[in-house]
């Protein structure tokens, strides 16, 4: 190096500019130990997503369930609610973009040296601290991460709108998704796109972005049941509130009494109602009114009952009016599928019998072409696979002896076919993200009305690549590596199918029918 004010020769100046480098690289250099711990809380906020993702499905299915049972009361909070869902997924899918975007740039489509693409599970450049401030600053004059800022910015000012009323809880929304700019350690201010992105590693990169997502499906988790629980807000503790008649039967023998409860449809014990039949106020009993009157002649009869219950914010009397009717006859029997209207072989099919003033303790049942058990209050019939049709006999044990109380002819049915889907979907469009997320086939029983189960066993993934037909097969529901390395390698726009698909389930395999979808 040259000292005073001797001029430098082009020998120091050259070693003068290695020095910079050199401590340039030093600079940048970032340790193994760091990276892999940046590795590890990125494997460990994955985790934590998986688990909060299961608890977002238990919410929508008890949403969905609350809405098909009460549309009127539960419907408007569950439109919200998917909506909510749909604002979460676009950008949980557009942070997985950019981290896809991110490996494939940095790393390429791969294999690596077990044949794996690269994914932003699987990938090689953790060190490298350029291309994601390439990608979402410099490359389209940072129009990537514009987008990114906008739509963190557009789904936190959505929810806000559920909790608008919850200081603390939009405070913490605000924290969550805070892309304001922010001041350098030289005091300058940078968007917020620098922060997660510039003089970082990859792997810290994607960490940040993974934890993004995670806060993503927190938030959304929170939301979504804070508007299920104002499902039930400012109304009575029940189910529903429907005035109801229950009697012991509709159908009364001559000479025996007609018994009958009257409540709301959900009751609570803790509180008895006022109910009068009559202008005659009933004894009540955990939550009911006790109506009983002799059945003295044979044909029709009607009342009318009035119900008094206290209003849950008001404490006011609320005044509920039922009709009820009932028959006055001969005994008779039912016999009623729980279910069907039909028996499916293969099936434990559950049906009721009751005849009207006979204990069902009384009851004799016997069975045609099928096997019949009691099981609880019911009875379980579980068809022959030789005959079209069962038929169910009910007598009954009296005090003159065994009387017969009549049959009822049931078809028999094959249970049907489930519907193959992979990720939900039975065919159509399908993102490559969410194709590349899916473990496997699965086999369902759409719109049937009891829980039946089959498991695929076996399938074959077909495509068409370089203008021949290529195909791997699995002999589980899940994908093989073969097929998953075909799929990895599918473009948009490119078709596939998913056929030769077995299932096993009620009545031992089936083939189902194929399905196709286009990458999109």
């Amino acid at each position: 190096m040259s000292g005073g004010n001797c001029p430098e020769t082009p020998r120091q100046k050259m070693i003068g500019m290695m020095y910079l480098m050199l401590t340039a690289m030093l600079a940048l250099n970032v340790s193994g130990d760091l990276l892999n711990a940046f590795i590890l809380v990125d494997n460990g906020i994955k985790n934590s997503t998986k688990v909060v993702n299961q608890k977002i499905n238990k919410q929508y299915y008890d949403f969905d369930a609350a809405n098909t049972q009460n549309p009127k009361k539960a419907g408007d909070k569950y439109k919200d609610a998917l909506s909510i869902k749909s604002k979460a997924d676009s950008l949980y899918n557009q942070i997985q973009y950019y981290k896809c975007l991110m490996v494939l740039t940095a790393d390429g489509a791969g294999p690596d040296d077990e044949g794996n693409p690269y994914t932003p599970d699987n990938y090689v450049s953790v060190s490298n601290q350029d291309i994601a401030a390439q990608l979402m600053i410099t490359e389209k004059s940072g129009a990537r991460g514009d987008t990114l800022r906008s739509m963190i910015n557009e789904y936190r000012d959505f929810l806000v709108k559920f909790c608008s009323d919850d200081s603390a809880r939009v405070s913490s929304l605000n924290a969550q998704f805070n892309t304001d700019p922010i001041k350098n350690k030289d005091g300058d201010i940078e968007p917020w796109i620098a922060k997660i992105t510039e003089h970082l590693p990859l792997a810290a990169t994607m960490s940040i972005l993974s934890k993004l997502q995670n806060d993503v499906r927190s938030s959304q988790s929170d939301i979504v049941n804070l508007l299920y629980a104002k499902v039930d807000e400012a109304s009575f503790k029940f189910t529903g509130i429907k005035p109801l008649a229950i009697p012991e039967s509709n159908y009364v023998l001559r000479g025996q009494k007609y018994k009958a409860n009257i409540m709301l449809a959900a009751y609570d014990e803790t509180m008895d109602p006022i109910v009068t039949v009559n202008g005659q106020q009933l004894p009540t009993e955990a939550g009911q009114g006790k109506y009983e009157v002799p059945a003295s002649s044979v044909g029709q009869k009607s009342y009318k009952a009035t119900i008094q219950i206290p209003d849950p914010v008001t404490g006011e009397l609320r005044s509920y009016e039922v009709e009820s009717k009932y028959e006055v006859g001969e005994p008779s029997v039912v016999v009623s599928p729980t279910k069907m209207n039909a028996f499916y072989i293969g099936l434990d099919n559950p049906i009721e019998i009751s005849a009207a003033g006979i204990s069902s303790s009384d009851l004799i049942v016997n069975a045609t072409g099928a096997q019949i058990s009691k099981s609880g209050a019911g009875y379980i019939v579980r068809p022959n696979n030789n005959t079209a049709r069962a038929t169910i006999s009910v007598s009954a044990k009296t005090t003159e002896g065994v009387r017969s109380l009549g049959s009822k002819e049931f078809r028999l049915l094959r249970v049907p076919n489930p519907e193959a889907t992979l990720g939900g979907l039975s065919g159509g469009k399908i993102k490559a993200g969410v194709l590349k997320a899916q473990a496997g086939v699965f086999a369902e029983m759409k719109d049937f009305v009891m829980d039946v189960k089959f498991t695929v066993t076996s399938f074959a993934v077909s495509t068409v690549k370089a203008g021949f037909l290529v195909s791997e097969r699995s002999s589980s529901a899940s994908f093989t590596p073969a097929q998953r390395t075909l799929i990895n390698g599918m473009q948009k726009g490119q078709k596939f199918y998913i056929e030769e698909i077995k299932a096993n389930g009620p009545g031992g395999n089936r083939k189902l029918s194929p399905i196709a979808f286009t990458v999109d």
